[in-house]
């Protein structure tokens, strides 16, 4: 059976996404910032969420998928492919089934939320100039 996130989850991400894309030319409020790249461009941190991953956790595993935190400096990108059945967020992405997102850092500041894949829960992206 697949699962969605709790519409709660899916909210405060959409928050936080909303928050982090407005704004890119004011002066650093700590929330970092991030636009999309082409799924297919070069990338400086890459990620991958395998088929199976779901059912993985349904038996009780604990997957190390992504750190908690993560630093990084303005400009450089990640890309996070999901190739399992099931949708996930991934501290403030949303990353759908067979789906890839790719983004790149644009503002410093930190970006944070929520992990289901990690035995943390969360994803901190600490942006540096």
């Amino acid at each position: 059976m697949k699962l969605r996130p709790s519409l709660a989850i899916v909210a405060a991400a959409t928050l936080t996404m909303v928050l982090a894309g407005c704004g890119g030319d004011r002066e650093s409020d700590g929330i970092g910032r991030t636009e999309n790249v082409a799924a297919d461009a070069t990338v400086t941190y890459e990620y991958r969420v395998p088929f199976g991953t779901g059912e993985r956790m349904d038996g009780g595993e604990v997957v190390e998928i992504m750190p908690a935190e993560l630093t990084v400096k303005v400009g450089e990108s990640i890309r996070i492919i999901n190739d399992d059945l099931r949708d996930y967020m991934i501290g403030p992405f949303f990353v759908m089934a067979g789906q890839t997102l790719a983004m790149r850092f644009t503002n410093p500041g930190v970006i944070e939320g929520v992990c289901q894949v990690n035995s943390e829960g969360r994803f901190a992206i600490t942006v540096l100039e």
